[in-house]
């Protein structure tokens, strides 16, 4: 009896099987991505951009530009030395650099030679753009036909990662330990094996998860988690450098080295670190269309992780006084650490919420208090730093002790002389060093910086390459473009008459862009838009939209569009989306 319900399980098990359409393994493995967008936000975009250019901006955003975008330090070397110790770690890391995909941006027509047209010369060149020769573009190739060795009845073996890790990946990075999610069974070191990736699904209580809990075996099976939502979602092949157990059981570490991936980008982690900065080409320009001058004393509103922060004071000749702020202490550091590295003296640091930048008349203590400290404790930093270097011993740590003690007359014990003997010989610690400890600020008097940048925090909905944006709703948007709007009018306060005030977002949509050009102009008659330099975006958007609710949202009108740069991820530039409107500040009375 049992052995007839066993067969009869069987059949119904292999009809089943056998009912199931046949896979086309190219359908399946390979990087075919489809942003899922909010229908209401879809709407907007496409009143905004037209429903065909808005599909091509899409498509362009899942994946990421076709090269790298590198900031020379010319305090510290030249393209030319860059270039030269560039093109060596590219052979030792066994890069080729081929480009059988897109090779590179072609220019919008303001832009002289263009990157595709130079990247034809070679891997790594200089940009053509007047004013940034200093700017290197790293030639990276995709999309490629990877072939993951399907085999029907024996899938390849596969790790699933998180959006975030294949995004990171995408751009050039391994897949690390943390973004490990799922990862088939009897995986070895030393296994060859497919990545792909879960994309957050709407959960029943509303929000946006993968679902996936960390550990689940696969079984290459339709019964996997989320098995036809990550068709067309590989984006490469590698090699383990540990085994199942050991993804889960590890915390950090290369989980896969990538070996043969859908785009092929160099990966500059901490390569040539003070000589040279990753950074997208628009971000770069934003510094130059503030047009910092030496001596300026120049406020960056929201600076972190610094590369908009460190352009600046280059631009300076690291002379005049840099001001950097950031909400966030840890956030702060990176500043502060980024700083250093490039050897940049004018940058000043502290822990401030744009938000509670103004400081009022008013309060009793002085601002320059906290500024003077910081300054005289990076002298004697460097100062108790150099001097450090001088106990090459135990003995002449312990003998410096000892004659300490002596002088001190009091008693101290062998703990804290052996604490005292490592400080001497490691140097001062991590919340005593440069890179450390951020200073808090209450805040700056009004009228008190020449020039400020706002690049204010977005719907980063211009970065590439981006998996997923079904979060973003009407009403989330509106949030942002409130927040910004605050933070502006904290920037028009800090300007003084005369002075320059640049905002920029990392974003597409319109309404953390043009509107709040509009909000600007329309609120502060002092203020007018200015020419940027150099000028290799496209123009701003110009009329306005009507929402459901009967609200209208007006962004640029004729004549103002070519004052502000709006950078289209689908466009022949092949940059990220990105946006920078050049406000003058004429005087406060009128």
């Amino acid at each position: 009896m049992k052995k007839a319900r066993d067969l009869n399980l069987l059949l119904k098990t292999t009809r089943s099987i056998s009912s199931t359409p046949k896979m086309d393994p190219s359908d399946r493995y390979c990087f075919s991505p489809i942003l899922r967008w909010n229908p209401e936000v879809e709407n907007y975009f496409i009143k905004a951009y037209g429903a065909d250019h808005f599909s091509v901006i899409s498509k362009a955003l899942t994946r990421p530009s076709s090269y790298s975008c590198v900031r020379v330090n010319t305090l510290k070397s030249t393209s030319d030395a860059v270039i030269e110790k560039l093109l060596k770690i590219i052979k030792e890391k066994g890069f080729d650099g081929d480009c059988h995909g897109k090779e590179g941006p072609e220019p919008d027509e303001n832009v002289g030679s263009p990157p595709e047209e130079s990247l034809k010369k070679g891997p790594i060149v200089k940009c053509q753009i007047p004013g940034l020769d200093y700017v290197l573009f790293v030639k990276g190739s995709g999309p490629h036909v990877i072939d993951y060795g399907y085999v029907p009845g024996a899938p390849p073996k596969e790790v699933i990662v998180s959006r975030k890790c294949a995004e990171a990946v995408l751009r050039g990075a391994q897949v690390f330990v943390p973004g490990v999610l799922a990862c088939s069974a009897h995986v070895e070191k030393g296994d060859t094996i497919a990545v792909s990736v879960a994309i957050e699904q709407r959960n029943p209580n509303g929000g946006w998860a993968s679902g996936m809990t960390r550990g689940t075996v696969l079984q290459g099976l339709q019964t996997d988690p989320y098995y036809f939502e990550r068709n067309g979602l590989y984006i490469g092949q590698g090699t383990t450098t540990m085994s199942r157990a050991g993804l889960f059981r590890a915390s950090e570490g290369i989980a896969v080295d990538m070996n043969d991936r859908v785009f092929r980008l160099p990966s500059f982690y901490d390569v040539l670190e003070g000589e040279i900065f990753l950074q997208n080409l628009p971000s770069i320009v934003a510094a130059h269309a503030l047009d910092p001058q030496k001596g300026e004393r120049i406020l960056d509103m929201c600076a972190a992780p610094g590369g908009k922060t460190t352009a600046i004071a280059i631009l300076m000749k690291d002379e005049g006084e840099l001001v950097a702020i950031d909400r966030s202490h840890n956030k702060a550091q990176v500043i502060q650490k980024l700083a250093f590295e490039m050897s940049l003296t004018c940058i000043t640091t502290y822990k401030l919420d744009a938000l509670k930048a103004i400081r009022q008349r008013n309060e009793t203590d002085d601002i320059n208090t906290n500024q003077s400290s910081n300054s005289l404790r990076f002298h004697d930093e460097k100062a108790s730093s150099s001097t450090t270097e001088g106990f090459n011993s135990d003995k002449t740590c312990k003998d410096n002790v000892s004659n300490a003690i002596e002088d001190g007359g009091t008693y101290v014990s062998k703990a804290d002389i052996r604490k005292a003997m490592r400080r001497m010989r490691n140097g001062p610690g991590r919340n005593q060093c440069l890179g450390g400890r951020v200073e808090n600020s209450k805040g700056f008097y009004p009228d008190s910086f020449d020039r400020v940048l706002l690049d204010a925090p977005c719907s980063a909905l211009g970065l590439r390459p981006r998996l997923f944006v079904g979060e973003e709703t009407i009403d989330s948007l509106k949030r942002h473009a409130t927040y910004q709007r605050r933070m502006f009018d904290q920037a028009v306060k800090l300007v003084r008459p005369g002075g320059v005030i640049v905002y920029s977002t990392c974003t597409i949509n319109p309404g953390e862009n043009e509107a709040l050009v509009r909000y600007a102009l329309n609120t502060y008659k002092f203020l007018s838009l200015a020419s940027q330099h150099p000028r290799i975006g496209g123009p701003g958007l110009v009329g306005s939209c009507e929402f459901p609710d009967g609200r209208t949202e007006e962004w640029l009108r004729p004549g103002e569009e070519n004052f502000v740069q709006r950078f289209d991820p689908s466009s022949s530039l092949d940059t990220i989306g990105f946006f920078i409107a050049k406000f003058t500040v004429g005087s406060k009375d009128v």
